[in-house]
């Protein structure tokens, strides 16, 4: 077993320390009162009896751990906090305690070897001193008033050293495991202890009578509560066991056969529910008919399937990796749902950005019609030259009304078809200013040169909100995006630990709650972003 040595020279000047901290103190405290008022008392009669409670609790304590103890010590009567009750000896002592006396686990110059057993009671007799030094701060029959604990600070700041110095003994020494696991809530509980007698000096320096009467009584009751652990059983640590090369195996094959159970599981409901399952197909064909036609009008050519498809086989996949059944069944129906939504998703997206697009050139596009008829050319021919001499979409767009008028539609009828493929605000401003023109008449030029006038203020505007709601966007984006970057981090560096709470009922149910206010939270930031005009 380990042994420490602490060396003449080191003792001496813990020593000065000590006393100069003393000095320090009573220094600080000379302009306290040296005596306080009977009819105030600095400690209350409850206050006293947790003190009285703790004195006692410390004796026991300490006799505990003394080499002889007397036969009146396994069943003590005691009378704490105005009740008697008597306190059974805790069983372990009589095994325990004989190996502490023998084990020397420290060696002093001036004291010699020093056993586990008189480590621990150190600190124990400390603060059973400090309990007996407190009770002076109690109104007394024989005195009549209480001693200010300004007069015994000089002893407050030696008992707080002393008890400063057993506990690092004890630290030093590696106690945690004494009296069977133990020593490390005592040592815990003797740390909080020695912190409040920081407070108590702390309190004195500062003449607060309250603070020190509430530190004080914390004292006395960590003390009982590190008596309190000596008669119940320690919270052991247990190991966690180990598990064979060959049970992992067989977990990781019991895993990926549930995964396959849960496959044929399902594909066994769609053949016992052959009809749905066919309404399922033709809807979800119907569904991408749709889809497929709605990319097309926008001039891009997608495959609906592989989008579907690819959420669902990319969660599915991540739900595999987990080898946890709820978490891949919950990742599958998550990668289910953003599949089928993300061909509407992706359609409105480009139909937005196409949209844009077609607005920062319909101002060219507008002007070029304009210089044509104003040379002589009519609204169609002016079409023919944008889809001729600008670039793409706007061309595309405006050479399939071309084409629709070719084959016989009318051109207002395919003025109209643009303007549902098409999400422009402008470029509705003008196809409505060309039906109305072709029916009522009017000069159309200068309804275009109008329209140029409106674009440029409203590019000008536009720009200036979003320079005014810039912040706003950004933070929508950082509350949405930020907690699951602090997600995936947590999954990295703890993937096991983060799988078995999420998914656990309570996991699953704080991911949702999540994902609920984070979308609000969303929501809430980009509506303050928003400009009505």
């Amino acid at each position: 077993m380990g042994r420490h040595t602490v060396t003449k020279t080191g003792r001496v000047a813990l020593r000065a320390a000590a006393r100069a901290a003393a000095s320090a103190l009573a220094l600080a405290c000379a302009l306290i009162p040296a005596a306080g008022r009977a009819d105030a008392a600095i400690l209350t009669k409850g206050q006293m009896a947790e003190v009285n409670c703790a004195s006692v609790k410390m004796q026991l304590f300490y006799y505990y751990l003394a080499p002889e103890r007397e036969e009146k010590l396994r069943d003590y009567p005691v009378k704490c906090k105005g009740s008697s009750f008597n306190i059974k000896m805790p069983s372990w002592v009589d095994s325990v305690v004989p190996a502490m006396l023998a084990n020397k686990v420290w060696r002093d110059p001036e004291e010699g070897e020093i056993s586990e057993a008189a480590l621990w009671q150190t600190p124990v007799s400390i603060i059973y001193e400090f309990m007996e030094l407190t009770k002076k701060t109690f109104p007394r029959e024989d005195m009549g008033a209480e001693i200010s604990p300004g007069l015994l600070v000089k002893e407050y700041a030696d008992i707080r050293i002393r008890m400063q110095m057993s506990l690092d003994r004890l630290y030093r020494s590696k106690r945690g495991d004494s009296m069977n696991g133990r020593g490390r809530t005592l040592m815990a509980l003797f740390n909080l202890i020695l912190r409040e007698m920081e407070s108590v000096a702390d309190s004195i320096s500062s003449a607060d009578q309250r603070r020190y009467a509430e530190a004080v009584t914390a004292i006395a009751v960590l003390s009982q509560d590190s008596f309190s652990v000596l008669l119940r059983s320690p919270r052991a640590y247990v190991q966690p066991g180990e598990i064979s090369r060959t049970q992992q195996v067989l977990y990781t094959g019991a895993t990926v056969l549930g995964i396959l159970l849960v496959f044929l599981a399902v594909r066994l409901y769609f053949m016992l529910n052959e009809e749905k399952t066919e309404k399922m197909i033709v809807d979800y064909i119907s569904k991408a008919e749709k889809w497929t036609d709605a990319f097309s009008r926008q001039f891009i050519n997608i495959k609906v399937h592989y989008l579907v498809g690819a959420p669902i086989a990319l969660f599915g996949l991540a739900g595999m990796m987990t080898f946890n059944l709820p978490a891949f069944i919950f990742l599958t129906l998550l990668g289910a749902y953003i599949g089928l939504r993300a061909p509407n998703f992706v359609l409105n997206y480009m139909k937005i950005k196409r949209g844009l697009k077609v607005d920062t050139q319909l101002m060219d596009a507008l002007i070029l019609m304009s210089n044509a008829l104003r040379s002589g050319l009519d609204i169609v021919q002016g079409f023919e030259m944008v889809s001729k001499d600008l670039l793409p979409p706007i061309s595309d767009e405006f050479g399939l009304v071309i084409k629709n008028y070719q084959l016989g539609m009318p051109f207002e009828n395919a003025l109209g078809v643009m303007e549902e493929r098409v999400t422009s605000k402008m470029l509705s401003y003008m196809i409505r200013a060309i039906v109305l023109q072709r029916q009522m008449g009017g000069n159309l030029t200068k309804v275009f040169e109008r329209i140029v006038i409106d674009i440029r203020e409203e590019s000008k505007l536009e720009e200036k909100t979003k320079a005014m709601t810039a912040q706003q966007r950004i933070q929508s984006i950082v509350v949405g995006i930020m907690p699951w970057i602090m997600l995936s981090i947590m999954f990295m560096f703890q993937p096991k630990l983060m799988i078995e709470f999420y998914t656990s009922p309570l996991g699953v149910g704080v991911f949702l709650g999540c994902a609920v206010w984070i979308a609000i939270g969303m929501k809430v930031v980009s509506a303050l972003g928003k400009i009505r005009v």
